[in-house]
């Protein structure tokens, strides 16, 4: 970095002051360079030739930003600073790149995508015979005789949903056994932190710990799902009273101390397990097997299904954590998902955890920390060569494992370039499902005469288009090269409005544009409430509370097939507190008001108290005065609450001196109350709910 300083300032001062300093600097750089030492005597002597045939020369210092920008855009210095980015940041992949053409790629990528697009090519080889590979390609549309597969699936949930509450649903979807393995994890865990005596200090609130249960753990739950619904800077605010943006309610259900105590124990899987190996998802894996079995048992999706990939925000030290600069959290831990693409239910999915690489069980795989998950190599892209590049987890493979349970149903699969090829889409024809998506032109089996078409070959809104007996290509020309392939689609233009504007677009284009967006629509949902956002340094933790945001918003899809009228975020709530009333006896619904002291010149100092006592014939009311009226329990209209004549005299109406800022006097009291109203508009106003 002192190098790049050094030829910056000497740049800029090239440009902007005086070129003998310019020079200085020039000549300790190129010392540096050469590995001179650097003799002030021999640096002054060429400085002092260099004045002889140079005068000073100064400019405006207003062009000094524009100095420096021309120099970092002309200069490579910076771009060729020979630094290991690979150990600083994860690694990129080339994912939802839209480009068709190998012009559209660096060297670089084009090497990378090619290596990946073989390596590929040859998994999917192995599951097909041999005379799968021939593709005779014209341009000839008759040859094409393909036609969309008959769906014979029944979509929809499992069980019948027409007399269910999101309780019930819950409950499906976190059966009894789920959460008793939960709780026998977090205590197994918390016993195991407490005997190791390097873990834990004398003073540490873990010493606190008492056992959980079943109730305690579905109250964590819930406490989990309404802070998505009430999103504060830190957990302690929910604990906290002191004003707005607070939530009251919460020291009701847990302590602040308990709630550290649940998050910090909670897990799900014993440490001690005597395996031979362990691999990098070992500490999660149990969640995710239940949650595939889960999502998959209680709901069937529709004809057309989705495979993308999904990223959670991470950016700790973890050794697979990815990067895909198309996505909102950019760095993260990366899923691929297959969902239902008009409602995106989440049906399987798979994590990515890098390189099919373990860990001996022999390593301290007990300590949650990141650093003791073992490093990989880097990327098989930069590690290996790109002639025997044979990556562990290929496209096809995902593809087929993702999607096996649904082969022979007459699903249609939409994907992206990153997954689509004509092998693939031939592969999958065969098990009797379509599939169709965007197409990289470099894949095998693409013919030459699209292989080689660029944007000067096409005007726009041209469409080039070539079949063979059970698949389709085309290109078509928009703001950039679009390339489709499809099982079913043949060239047919249709017509999308936007902007009071008509367009003609490809079938295929439209289609793709309408179904694609099933895991982004699923996204989209999770972020409005993100659970997920709460910091912590363990990564399994927070994947486990995006698996079990995605459960509840499965669970509102599976409710929402018959109860179409519910938003997700009523879903929800209704949950929250239903969960709360049944297992913690906790009703938020019908907790009582509080009435605080309006602000403002007119306010006074007096507090209304009502003191009553009940006797068999009357009761007495006392007012006491000169007390501050910041809280006062508003009564719930479910008794005697009558107006009635005053006997005394005539009293300063409540509502009209703190609500409506003027001085009213009448004779009309709350017979329960004993606070002096208005008969007409206050009475009423004061008693509602």
């Amino acid at each position: 970095m002192y190098y790049i300083q050094l030829k910056c300032y000497a740049y800029i001062l090239d440009q902007t002051s005086n070129r003998l300093q310019a020079f200085r600097l020039r000549v300790v750089v190129e010392r540096e360079e050469a590995g001179e030492e650097e003799g002030e005597e021999e640096v002054e002597e060429e400085v002092e030739e260099e004045g002889r045939g140079n005068p000073q020369i100064r400019i405006n210092d207003n062009t000094f930003q524009d100095t420096v920008c021309d120099w970092l855009n002309s200069d490579s210095d910076l771009d060729n600073y020979n630094e290991p980015e690979d150990e600083v940041y994860p690694t990129a992949t080339t994912r939802h790149i839209e480009t068709t053409t190998d012009d559209d790629f660096t060297p670089h990528q084009l090497q990378i995508i090619q290596a990946e697009d073989r390596a590929n090519d040859r998994a999917i080889q192995d599951l097909l015979p041999n005379d799968c590979f021939t593709f005779d390609w014209t341009k000839d549309k008759s040859t094409f005789k393909a036609k969309r597969e008959t769906f014979t699936g029944i979509p929809g949930p499992t069980f019948d949903v027409a007399d269910t509450t999101p309780i019930d649903i819950f409950e499906k979807m976190f059966d009894v056994e789920f959460i008793d393995s939960l709780c026998d994890e977090t205590n197994r865990y918390a016993r195991q932190k407490l005997d190791s005596k390097d873990k834990t200090t004398p003073t540490s609130r873990f010493h606190r710990w008492t056992p959980t249960d079943r109730q305690e753990m579905i109250s964590f739950l819930a406490l989990i799902l309404l802070q998505g619904l009430y999103p504060l800077p830190s957990e302690e605010s929910y604990f906290s009273f002191n004003g707005f943006g607070t939530m009251p309610y919460f020291n009701q259900i847990m302590t602040y101390n308990r709630y550290l105590l649940l998050k910090s124990m909670l897990h799900f899987v014993d440490n001690n397990t005597d395996l031979p190996t362990k691999t990098r998802l070992f500490k999660i894996q149990p969640i995710l097997d239940y949650f595939n079995r889960k999502f998959a048992s209680l709901y069937y999706p529709q004809q057309e299904i989705v495979i993308d990939e999904s990223l959670l925000k991470w950016h700790g030290r973890l050794s697979f954590a990815q990067k895909i600069n198309t996505k909102v959290a950019q760095v993260g831990v990366k899923s691929y998902e297959l969902c239902e693409s008009s409602t995106g239910y989440l049906w399987k999915f798979m994590v990515y955890a890098g390189k099919s690489k373990t860990t001996i069980n022999t390593d301290n795989n007990d300590n949650d920390d990141d650093n003791n998950i073992e490093q990989t190599e880097q990327d098989d892209r930069t590690e290996q060569t790109l002639s025997d590049f044979q990556p562990t987890n290929a496209t096809a493979k995902i593809v087929f494992d993702l999607v096996q349970p649904l082969l022979h149903k007459g699903h249609t699969l939409i994907m992206d370039n990153f997954y689509n090829c004509p092998l693939l889409a031939r592969c999958l024809k065969l098990r009797q499902t379509d599939s169709y998506g965007t197409q990289r032109l470099n894949r095998e089996f693409i013919p030459a005469s699209l292989r080689t078409i660029s944007k000067t070959d096409l005007r726009h809104g041209e469409l080039v288009a070539t079949y063979c007996p059970d698949l389709s290509l085309m290109v078509w020309r928009d703001s950039n090269l679009v390339s489709m392939i499809s099982t079913y689609h043949s060239l047919q233009i249709g017509t999308s409005s936007k902007y009071n504007r008509i367009t003609y677009k490809p079938s295929i284009v439209l289609d793709y544009n309408k179904n694609m967006g099933g895991v982004d629509r699923k996204d989209q949902y999770l972020s409005a409430q993100n659970i997920e956002r709460v910091r912590t340094r363990v990564w399994y933790k927070k994947l486990f509370r995006r698996f079990f945001n995605v459960a509840v918003f499965n669970c509102y899809v599976i409710y929402h097939t018959k109860h179409p009228k519910m938003s997700h975020r009523q879903f929800r709530t209704i949950l929250a507190e239903g969960l709360l009333k049944t297992y913690r006896h906790i009703d938020l619904t019908t907790e009582s008001r509080l009435i605080t002291r309006p602000c403002g010149r007119q306010t006074t100092n007096m507090m209304m108290t009502t003191m009553t006592t009940t006797t068999t014939t009357t009761t007495t009311t006392t007012i006491r005065r000169n007390t501050k009226l910041s809280l006062m329990n508003r009564p719930i209209v479910d008794g005697n609450h009558f107006p009635m004549r005053a006997t005394a005299k005539r009293g300063r109406c409540w509502w009209c001196s703190n609500k409506q800022k003027v001085l009213t006097r009448t004779v009309w009291q709350c017979i329960e109350c004993g606070v002096y109203l208005c008969i007409i508009g206050c009475f009423r106003d004061f008693h509602k709910p």
